[in-house]
């Protein structure tokens, strides 16, 4: 039985704005709308598993007067266990355009979050690495008793010993499609080889997930939902499903609950404001699987 999850990489703030649809490049458009919000994968997760009810301990950098911020406040007052590390510089930034179709693109600003690199690792029983530096990540899939893996936005920034590195070390990877394109190119490897030794979970937006293992592939039908901002989606799923593990379930049906988790997430602009309650979500779960919805 998990009784905690150590969830490392970022903490940040994510700006949000909303336009009309993607110029082309070289070209320009207006903003209709913007709006700041609490976020960071690693935080978002974290919050998600809080707000089920689970324990979760939070491993991050931050800029020096992160203490005295309303964030600091907000994640001790949900009884987050913070482990971070104060540096000189900005908190992480997240640029986030969403257009009128629900397509979406982001820039992330590392700002102190470089300096993870350069953060102590100690000894952990179950870790979950949200996107971070990859010299930390390295670090720490050497310390985790067990390990979940998610390369994220940051895919761009490992190399090939270093992704295959922490991928020999994983007992769960998450990933969407285009970051499993990614993975298999950088580490010369197909989704067969690697499922053969890791559980791999592969997030397909309105199509679902997939959870692959040694014994084959289990499909994961995503649940209708009004999609005002899919921001945190993806976190969402993970957060609910380390609560359906630290329940008792198997991966199977904690996907299902992840699933369940996104659907809620993207009705509100912002990652962390539309988390379900465990009993929102298990109720959901309930009604859908006796619908035989999920």
């Amino acid at each position: 039985m998990i009784e905690k999850v150590s969830v490392a990489g970022h903490i940040a703030i994510d700006h949000i704005f909303s336009i009309p649809y993607h110029p082309e490049k070289n070209h320009s458009i207006f903003i209709k709308d913007m709006e700041d919000f609490f976020g960071g994968g690693a935080a978002n997760i974290a919050v998600g598993m809080a707000k089920l009810g689970c324990r979760s301990e939070l491993i991050a950098a931050v800029n020096r007067n992160f203490e005295g911020s309303d964030y600091y406040k907000y994640l001790n007052n949900m009884d987050i266990e913070l482990s971070v590390k104060e540096f000189d510089g900005e908190l992480a930034q997240a640029y986030i355009f969403n257009d009128e179709r629900s397509n979406q693109i982001t820039y992330f600003y590392w700002g102190v979050s470089e300096n993870m690199r350069d953060v102590e690792v100690e000894m952990r029983d179950t870790v979950h690495i949200a996107p971070s530096h990859p010299e930390f990540a390295c670090k720490m899939a050497e310390r985790a008793k067990f390990l979940a893996f998610e390369p994220g936005q940051d895919i761009a920034r490992y190399g090939k010993e270093q992704l295959s590195f922490i991928i020999e070390n994983t007992d769960i990877l998450f990933c969407n499609n285009f970051e499993l394109e990614k993975i298999e190119k950088i580490t010369n490897s197909c989704l067969s080889e690697i499922s053969r030794k890791t559980s791999v979970i592969v997030t397909e937006g309105e199509k679902g997930s997939s959870l692959h293992t040694a014994e084959g592939t289990k499909r994961i039908p995503a649940v209708e939902s009004e999609i005002v901002d899919p921001t945190g989606a993806g976190d969402a799923y993970k957060a609910a499903f380390w609560a359906g593990i630290a329940r008792g379930m198997d991966m199977e049906d904690a996907c299902r609950l992840g699933s369940i988790a996104s659907s809620f997430v993207i009705k509100k602009k912002g990652a962390q404001v539309g988390l379900p309650d465990w009993n929102t979500l298990i109720g959901k779960y309930e009604m859908l699987r006796k619908a035989e919805k999920i």
